[in-house]
Parts: C-alpha cells; structure tokens; sequence
C-alpha cells in the first residue's frame, strides 16, 4: 500500500517529463512485485519440481540452462492506469506551459503600455517646449515691432516739433512787422498833423527822425533775422552735403557684410582740414562688437573728410553719425 500511496501526483506540483518516466517504472515494479508473490501458479511448479525428482535410474544429460524470466507485461487496468497518469502530467505540463505563455503576453502587453505612455508623456513634453519657444519668439518679434513704432512716433514727434516752432517764429515776425507797420502809419500820421502846424515844425521834425530811426531799425532787424535764417538754413545744407560726403567715403571703403538689421552711431573729432583727431568711438553700439569694428575700421580707412566751403570749423569739429549694415552693405 506504500508503493501504490507513493504514485499519487502532488496537487501542488506540476509533472514533468522525468517525473512521469519515475512513475510508470514505479507501477511497473509494483505489478511485478505483486505476481511473484507465494500462491502463484509458476513459483508451486517449480516448488513440486524439487520436491519429486524424476524415478528415471539412467543417466541424465546436462540440465539445459534455465533462461531468466522476462519481466511480467502490465495489466490492462495497470496500462490504464499509467496512460490515466501519463494524460495528467501531459494536461498539467500544458497547462504550465499556457500560464507561462499568459504571463508572458501579459508582461509584454505591460512594457507595451509603459512604452506607450512613455512615449506620450516625451511627445507632450516637446509640444509644451515647442509652444513655449514660439511664444517667446512672438513676443520678442512683438517687442521689436513696438520699438519700431517708438522710435517712429518720436521721429514724428520731433518735426511736428520743429514745424511748430517754425510756424510760431514766422507769426512772431509777422505781428512785429505789423506793430511797426502801425507804429510807422501812427509817427508819419503825427507828422503830418504836425507839419500843418507852424508852431509844431520842431516836433515834426523830431517825429520824421524818429520814424525814419524807427524804419531803419526794423529793416536792420528783419535783415539781420533774414541773414541769420539765411545762415542756419545754409549751415544745415552744408552739414548734410559733408555727412552725406562722409557716408559715401565709409561706403567705398567698406569691404565686409553683416545682418541689415546692424546699426551703430560713430562719434569723431576732425581737425579744420577734415583729419580725424584722435580714435573715433562708438556711442551707441549695434549689440555686434565685430560690426562696429568692422564699422571703426572702414571710419579710419575712409578719412580724411574735407569739408565744404563756407562751413565754419565749430559746426564740423565734432560729427557724430549712424550706420547701417543695410545701407553699408548695398554701398
């Protein structure tokens, strides 16, 4: 009964091909076992064989050599009974096999998810920084169109300005050519008043010297406003023509190419025959410091600068003037 308890498969383990190979050795074993017990039908044969030898008196010849029995072939139950028992270790083993394949799948169904999700989680990420580098892009275009229209609107500003002081000048000189108009009108009406009246010559007198003085005085005023006008107005055509001048040197002399969005303002002292004094400098720098070198440097390659005739030194003693590589790069 030990040897039948001891083919029972465990519950919790599974069978594997090895196993199997134990189990139906051990059944067979058992089988066999139980054939050769005492009672059976060979061992009493071979027991009443010795115990009655043959009455023959003559010689016998030479026992033949008793062959080995050959192992007992199992019972149908016992064939049953291991096929039952091979069935249980295949179906077990099957079964083994379906839960690891199911493992399997499912891990690799979790690495997919993981990758997936990995995957959406880097795609959100670089659609955020690509969003976020786009908006500060359009800002800094945003500011950079607002300093535009500052800079516009106060270039606007400063000749609207400048046209309102002209306009205010040119009525102030005409209300005081109209005072003297009337002050004129007034002294010779006096005068003549004064002329009819022989008591009055002296008065009269003094009134013509007056106005006359008074006439005088206006039109040495308003030539002298004139003049000074006349002046200005030639300094600043001057002073254009000689920046003008400059800029066409700088341009010839300029052999390079930057970004036409550069700009810089170069300021330089010149002597009275045009010679820059000294080392030109930049007083309001592109943010590019090979451009304004490159800038300087086409400034001292371009001097000397002679000035036009009939500009006085003090006005072109110090220039300051702006470049740009657009203009600089198209000469």
């Amino acid at each position: 009964m030990e040897a039948e308890a001891s083919l029972a498969p465990d519950p919790g383990h599974h069978p594997q091909r090895g196993d199997f190979d134990r189990l139906v050795l051990e059944f067979s074993r058992l089988c066999a076992h139980r054939e050769q017990r005492p009672g059976a039908g060979g061992t009493d044969q071979r027991l009443r064989s010795k115990s009655h030898p043959c009455p023959c008196p003559c010689p016998c010849t030479a026992p033949k050599a008793i062959q080995k029995p050959s192992p007992p072939r199992p019972s149908a139950a016992q064939q049953a009974a291991a096929a039952e028992a091979k069935a249980t270790a295949r179906k077990a083993e099957e079964k083994a096999h379906q839960e690891a394949a199911a493992r399997a799948a499912e891990e690799k169904a979790a690495a997919a998810q993981a990758a997936k999700e990995k995957a959406a989680a880097l795609a959100r990420a670089e659609a955020k920084q690509s969003a976020m580098a786009a908006k500060q892009q359009a800002a800094a275009e945003q500011a950079k169109a607002e300093h535009a229209a500052q800079q516009k609107a106060a270039r606007q500003a400063a000749a609207e300005k400048a046209a309102e002081a002209k306009a205010a000048a040119a009525k102030a000189a005409e209300v005081k050519a109209a005072a003297e108009t009337a002050r004129a009108a007034a002294l010779k009406k006096q005068m003549a008043e004064q002329t009819a009246k022989a008591e009055e010559a002296a008065r009269a007198k003094a009134l013509q010297r007056q106005l006359s003085e008074a006439k005088a005085k206006a039109q040495a005023e308003a030539n002298l406003a004139a003049a000074r006008a006349q002046q200005a107005a030639e300094n600043q055509r001057l002073i254009g023509l000689f920046a003008q001048k400059i800029r066409t040197q700088v341009y010839n002399a300029w052999n390079t190419n930057f970004s036409a969005a550069l700009s810089c303002t170069v300021q330089m002292e010149l002597n009275p025959q045009g010679q820059i004094i000294g080392q030109p400098r930049i007083i309001r720098s592109s943010g590019n410091p090979r451009f304004d070198q490159a800038v300087i440097a086409a400034v001292q390659a371009a001097a000397p600068f002679a000035p036009p005739i009939g500009l006085s030194y003090d006005l072109y003693k110090e220039v300051n003037l702006k470049f740009n590589a657009e203009e600089l790069n198209h000469g």
